[in-house]
């Protein structure tokens, strides 16, 4: 059984792969669990990559909204 890349699975998730290659890849799906885990991972990376752009906006507008620390100066 032939099995799809990494790549070609991303094409399948965004859309763009052709109307018979999304059928004929939804069809390989149905029967091969190695490729839906892979799918899964897939998704699972574009979920992390979500949360940590949504922590780094939550941190940027929490840190504009701290006051500005004075630089210290070293006392001898």
């Amino acid at each position: 059984m032939k099995h799809y890349t990494k790549e070609e699975l991303e094409l399948y998730r965004h859309g763009q792969m052709s109307v018979l290659g999304r059928v004929t890849c939804a069809s390989h799906l149905q029967k091969c669990e190695e490729c839906r885990e892979l799918l899964k991972e897939l998704e699972a990376e574009d979920d992390f990559v979500k949360e940590l752009r949504s922590s780094l906006l939550l941190f940027e507008s929490v840190a504009k909204e701290l006051p500005k620390a004075k630089p210290q100066t070293a006392t001898p």
